[in-house]
């Protein structure tokens, strides 16, 4: 199933990557259209600029040996008109198809001078009518200079040139050149290889595509049928395991509902009854809740809901009127209604527990309280108690009156110098013990207190002090939520605003625990603290909410590539291929990267293949109370 789902990833890579690749290849396409015309009028400028210049060249050989009377001379005297001719012919070319020179008879009508055109069959005789199909004769007669006409109208000729022979102001001929279509041809054919070509390989990326997205629309019908219950058409337990792997408990509190006494039901009515008992109870529960919730079948007559607290909600409030709309709810037997009702355990801190599977068992115990209290009833975990709570901040308290709020630093390693360049400073208190205790233990509970803000002011103490003493990077951690405190945003202002050159030495890594949905209140946000000197670093990069749209709508300096892709990533060629996009695509933005949870010497020299910017973990450094300056 995880190759499955590693797949499925992989298909979501090619839904992006594919048809970037597809708009590009149709954009260099008709990029090259535009070229092509470019190289097309350079070569087609170059060849008439080359005859244009034979031509002025006979031109003035007329004017010098000849002068006004040289149409005069052409007529009397059959050796100029030989030696006339002769020159004119050295000019024609394999591209030109027909040269002559022509003058306007009294009436001022065109007419054949000479015609030097190779083709005796389609050469015209002397004082011949010449009927123009264009009007670059006459321009050139008014003008007195060379005109340049494309022949469209003219399936055998290309370009027409007529060049004005101008002696003392006045024009005596007309030089007339044209071009064969089938140069045009040759020139078309000798750039037609390199259209096909990009016209084949935009073909070939549209197919791709294509292909791409029936197999992602397959890929995803296939995995929906995994997902669903077959009976109930709701989620099963296989969904919730991988839908975890993404999101944190952080959200949610946990429901388990079971109904009472369903064994009587299958055993009084049948199992085709019971079955329709369970398809109608699973319709009315998801009737009852909200859109951010989930509701599971967990097992046979057994349903999980995974609660959202985006909203400040009382969970007992929403287990009750579950419960009564259930009760209420009738289903329509064989001979009569049925009624059910349901027992519900709630577990509404199901982060506090050590997994899922701990946070399911605390929410079964009081499932198994409801229905040994007589079922139809409602029992709700407190291992979140009040006194609980009171105790973790007093204790916070004493630690920071004690001076016992400190940092550890974990090394940050260049991938292109393989030496520290910067430090991640990690928060820790130190117990009455002595022992090191993580933030996730006391952090939840002071988060909203102004012990929180006092606790962000020791760490930005400590980072100031640091940064004084040593010439390296530092990096710190804070929530999503604390762009958004006030105190916190004054604290990072006093801290640094007279000291820009510290200010851009810090590195603030963004955690985020639920989606953005106002980019642009939290891109204000962000710009306020670049504005500052900070660096923005988008920490978890590649799990949870944190994706390719915050790249495109915030100002990012840094992202950090989840631990979870980099674990293995040796034997994984998912994980190594979503890295390498990840890193090619920040890259081309101009954001660095950082690798972490590196701990073995294959996952490092991936990283360094893949071109990560930055490497950390405790293959290359443990948390320390002291800065460790070399590898």
């Amino acid at each position: 199933m995880n190759k499955l789902f590693n797949f499925g990833k992989m298909f979501v890579f090619f839904a992006i990557i594919i048809p970037l690749m597809s708009l590009v290849s149709v954009f260099i396409y008709y990029q090259y259209q535009g070229t092509k015309e470019k190289v097309f009028n350079i070569i087609q400028s170059n060849i008439i600029d080359e005859h244009i210049t034979l031509l002025e060249n006979y031109a003035d050989n007329i004017k010098q040996t000849m002068g006004k009377n040289f149409k005069k001379d052409i007529i009397k005297d059959k050796k100029i008109y030989q030696n006339a001719i002769s020159e004119l012919r050295l000019i024609q070319s394999a591209e030109i198809r027909y040269i002559y020179i022509l003058y306007k008879d009294k009436d001022d009508k065109l007419r054949y001078l000479m015609d030097a055109t190779t083709d005796t069959k389609e050469r015209a005789y002397y004082h011949q009518l010449f009927n123009p199909l264009t009007d670059i004769w006459d321009e050139a007669y008014k003008q007195k200079i060379v005109q340049i006409a494309t022949q469209n109208h003219i399936d055998s000729l290309w370009i027409t040139i007529a060049y004005p022979i101008v002696i003392d102001g006045d024009v005596i001929a007309i030089i007339g050149a044209d071009f064969d279509y089938h140069m045009y041809q040759e020139l078309l054919k000798t750039l037609q290889p390199l259209e096909n070509l990009y016209l084949y390989i935009s073909i070939f990326m549209l197919i791709m595509l294509s292909i791409a997205y029936v197999l992602i629309y397959l890929y995803y019908t296939n995995r929906k049928k995994r997902f669903i219950d077959p009976l109930t058409g709701m989620y099963n337990r296989q969904y919730l395991h991988e839908y975890l792997k993404t999101s944190s408990l952080k959200e949610y509190a946990i429901m388990m509902i079971d109904i009472d006494h369903f064994k009587h039901i299958n055993d009084n009515y049948g199992h085709d009854v019971g079955d329709k008992v369970l398809v109608s109870l699973s319709n009315e529960l998801k009737s009852q809740l909200r859109e951010n919730d989930i509701l599971v079948r967990y097992g046979g007559e057994e349903f999980l809901i995974l609660v959202h607290k985006k909203e400040d909600a009382n969970f007992y409030l929403i287990a009750e009127r579950i419960r009564e709309s259930i009760m209420q709810h009738k289903i329509q037997g064989i001979q009569q209604n049925i009624t059910v009702t349901i027992s519900i355990g709630i577990n509404p801190y199901p982060f506090y527990a050590k997994n899922f599977d701990e946070a399911v068992k605390i929410t079964d115990e009081q499932l198994y309280s409801a229905k040994s209290s007589g079922r139809n009833c409602i029992k709700i975990s407190n291992e979140k108690n009040t006194s609980q709570t009171s105790k973790r901040i007093s204790d916070v308290i004493s630690a920071i009156q004690d001076d016992r709020i400190t940092c550890m630093f974990q090394p940050i390693v260049s991938m292109k110098t393989s030496k520290i360049e910067k430090y991640e400073m990690l928060l820790r208190m130190i117990d009455t013990k002595g022992n090191i205790v993580p933030p996730m233990e006391f952090l939840p509970s002071i988060r909203h207190t102004s012990i929180y803000v006092s606790i962000t002011k020791i760490i930005l103490e400590i980072a100031v002090k640091t940064l004084e003493e040593n010439d390296f990077d530092l990096s710190i951690n804070l929530d999503l939520q604390d762009l958004t405190n006030n105190d916190i945003v004054k604290l990072l202002e006093e801290n640094f605003k007279e000291k820009k050159e510290l200010a851009a030495r810090l590195y603030i890594e963004i955690l985020e625990h639920e989606e953005i949905t106002d980019f642009e209140f939290i891109k204000e946000k962000i710009d306020a603290l670049k504005n500052l000197g900070f660096k923005i670093v988008i920490d978890d990069f590649g799990s949870g909410f944190a994706n390719f749209k915050y790249l495109l709508y915030l100002n990012i300096d840094v992202i950090k590539l989840d631990g979870s892709l980099i674990q293995g990533i040796h034997n994984n060629k998912n994980a190594y291929h979503i890295v390498e996009s990840i890193a090619r695509f920040a890259n081309k933005m101009g954001i660095r990267t950082v690798a972490e949870q590196i701990e073995t010497q294959e996952e490092l020299n991936c990283i360094k293949e893949l071109q990560v910017d930055f490497a950390q973990g405790y293959y290359l450094g443990r948390p320390s109370f002291e800065i460790i300056e070399t590898l």
